[in-house]
């Protein structure tokens, strides 16, 4: 018996077959096209890593980090010490405590986010040079507050800048708190402060002297 070629063609198992073969291809179409474009972003990727920009990028990004945590740690001082001021010495109980020192001294408490004191740091390592120059013997210190506030809190400091004097100190170097002069910063040149500040920095017996010879030459003339 044979059976009409039509009737095999419309036939619902032959139809499935096709079907079936049809959806199988598609998936593996869509695999291949897939795997084409993992690999093709793959490549792409360790292209980039590999180029001499992305590694300029990652040496600049390490660089970048290790200059922000080296700004950070000198962020609280204004006169740190690898920027190495020959003049002006950042208070430091190991290093530079001012404590210590049997000098003539003047001493700026400063708070490292003030503007007035940001303003006055070059003017004041000026000054600190003209003085130094005529008077080698005196030392210039500051004192960060927002390290030492318990050092600013033990010398009254209530706003900033805050600069004392201390012509003279004691056997062992210590100074008592209460013979410091307050020098105001004002808003004159480096000269006029200059000038304040040696004003201050004379002994008791440096101004009897200075005493003594103008009665004399009041008297002479």
């Amino acid at each position: 018996m044979l059976i009409p070629l039509s009737s095999l063609q419309q036939h619902p198992s032959n139809s499935r077959r096709r079907n079936d073969v049809t959806s199988r291809m598609t998936k593996i179409v869509t695999y291949k096209r897939s795997l084409l474009i993992t690999i093709t972003i793959l490549g792409i990727i360790h292209y980039y890593r590999s180029s001499p920009q992305y590694n300029n990028n990652n040496i600049t990004g390490q660089s970048r980090h290790n200059t922000e945590s080296k700004q950070s740690e000198t962020s609280s001082y204004l006169y740190p010490p690898q920027e190495a001021h020959p003049y002006v010495f950042d208070y430091n109980p190991n290093d530079h405590d001012f404590r210590k020192s049997n000098s003539p001294k003047v001493i700026e408490f400063y708070d490292p986010k003030c503007g007035a004191c940001q303003a006055f740091k070059y003017n004041y390592i000026e000054v600190a040079k003209k003085i130094v120059e005529q008077r080698p013997n005196v030392q210039f210190f500051g004192v960060s507050c927002a390290v030492y506030k318990s050092v600013c809190d033990e010398f009254y400091v209530k706003r900033f800048p805050k600069i004392l004097v201390f012509p003279k100190s004691n056997d062992d170097g210590s100074i008592n708190k209460d013979d410091g002069i307050e020098v105001p910063k004002g808003t004159g040149t480096i000269y006029f402060v200059a000038a304040r500040l040696m004003k201050a920095l004379r002994t008791k017996e440096e101004i009897e002297k200075d005493r003594v010879d103008s009665s004399k030459f009041a008297v002479g003339t």
